[in-house]
C-alpha cells in the first residue's frame, strides 16, 4: 500500500497562518518592511505512516484538577493498536499514555507518550505533542500534533533524521480495533515535512 499525499502551497500556507508550520511564506500578504515575499524552499508534505492507537476508559485525575500547566481531569491510557506506512508496520505496545491537559488560555494540549514495535522486533518511541482547537462545526475539533520518534540506527532512524505533523482523528470502521465499550481508537496520519 502506498501513502503519499504531498499537499498544495494553499494547504501550506493555511497551516502556516494557523501556526503548523514555520519559515513559508504561502499566499500571505507582502510584510510592510518591502522585504521580498518570494517563496525560496517551499515545504511539502508526505504521508509517511498510519497509527491506529487504541486507548481504555479515561482514567480521572484524583485531588484538585489545577496543576501548574493548566487543568488536568484526565489521562487516557493507551492499550495497543498498530501501524504501517513507507516500509515500516507493526503494533503499538500497551503501556503508554495520552496526558491532556487544558491550559489557562483554555487551549488544549495532546501530551502522548508510547513505544511501537515493528513487524521485525524495532521498538520505536514516539512522543505526540500538540493543540487541539474547534472547527466550524459544533462539538467538532481539529488535533495538530508534532511527533517526535526516538529509533536505534539502522533501518528506521530516518525517523529520527525528519520533522513531521500529525493529525488525531476517528477511525472508519474498517481500520477499528477497539473491543467493546471501555476502548476507543484514534487515527492518527503522520506527515513528514520536506
Amino acid at each position: 500500500m502506498k501513502f503519499e499525499h504531498r499537499w498544495s502551497v494553499r494547504a501550506v500556507a493555511w497551516l502556516v497562518a494557523a501556526g503548523f508550520v514555520a519559515g513559508v511564506s504561502g499566499a500571505a500578504t507582502a510584510p510592510a518592511s518591502g522585504w521580498s515575499w518570494t517563496e525560496r524552499d517551499p515545504v511539502k508534505l508526505e504521508l509517511v505512516m498510519q497509527l491506529v492507537v487504541t486507548c481504555s476508559d479515561l482514567e480521572p485525575v484524583g485531588g484538585d484538577a489545577q496543576s501548574k500547566d493548566g487543568k488536568r481531569t484526565e489521562i487516557w491510557p493507551i492499550i495497543g493498536g498498530r501501524f504501517e506506512g513507507r516500509g515500516i508496520r507493526g503494533t503499538v505496545i500497551p503501556g503508554g499514555g495520552d496526558f491532556p491537559v487544558i491550559r489557562p488560555d483554555g487551549v488544549e494540549v495532546v501530551d502522548a507518550l508510547y513505544r511501537l514495535r515493528t513487524d521485525d522486533g524495532v521498538t520505536i518511541i514516539i512522543h505526540n505533542h500538540g493543540v487541539a482547537y474547534p472547527s466550524a462545526k459544533p462539538d467538532d475539533w481539529h488535533y495538530r500534533l508534532t511527533p517526535e520518534f526516538i529509533a536505534p540506527q539502522g533501518k528506521y532512524d530516518w525517523l529520527n533524521k525528519s520533522l513531521f505533523i500529525a493529525t488525531l482523528s476517528d477511525v472508519t470502521q474498517e481500520m477499528r480495533l477497539a473491543k467493546g465499550p471501555k476502548e476507543n481508537d484514534r487515527l492518527i496520519q503522520v506527515y513528514r515535512v520536506l
